[in-house]
């Protein structure tokens, strides 16, 4: 039987193990103008790592694969994620913020005065956690439903024999406090396989 000193011991051990630095996570962030924010996200080399893409629009969302916005006019915030990173945009008037958290040596594309989160953060370690979260929803025929969300129309870019949906991402903590998330992707749910 552990004792409340094991269990303490057995948290520290992990925690060392999973520490994380400049050479482990690239992070980056910056602002780019609306007119640019289709040539700036071609222009990542990773973008075929980062194949699901969520959009949101002034009257829509849409959870999609391999798409770029359609409406950079109507666009309030984006996010594209994958193995190659999670990249995030969100609206500031006639630009967009973003930020990147991905595989170390990832570099944004050049010309848009990014910022390096470890420039400023020398010395900055974090804790790495790996985890899971249930989409809403269960495949009901051609969709999606859950009495959840009522009459919410749900859309995931899902193989055709998952019935549930389950993302899977990384929370990098300091201090206690989560700092940043990268999704990396989708999988099929099962309730006797499930990760927790």
């Amino acid at each position: 039987m552990s004792t409340p000193k094991d269990l303490f011991e057995g948290v520290v051990k992990e925690i060392q193990k999973s520490q994380i630095g400049p050479k482990d996570l690239s992070i980056w962030g910056g602002n780019i103008p609306e007119a640019e924010i289709g040539k700036f996200l071609e222009a990542w080399d990773n973008l075929p790592e980062m194949p699901y893409r969520i959009w949101e629009y002034v009257s829509d969302i849409v959870f999609e694969k391999a798409t770029l916005p359609n409406e950079p006019a109507l666009l309030q915030r984006g996010r594209l994620f994958g193995e190659g990173g999670d990249l995030e945009l969100r609206r500031h008037g006639r630009e967009f913020l973003w930020r990147f958290v991905g595989p170390a040596k990832v570099h944004p594309p050049t010309g848009y005065d990014a910022q390096d989160y470890w420039e400023s953060h020398a010395g900055v370690t974090f804790y790495q956690r790996e985890a899971t979260a249930l989409l809403w929803g269960e495949r009901k025929q051609d969709r999606w439903a859950d009495d959840r969300v009522g009459s919410a129309f749900l859309t995931y870019p899902a193989n055709d024999t998952w019935s549930r949906v389950q993302l899977h991402y990384r929370t990098y903590s300091r201090a206690g406090r989560i700092q940043f998330v990268w999704y990396i992707g989708l999988s099929g749910w099962k309730e006797d396989t499930n990760d927790h």
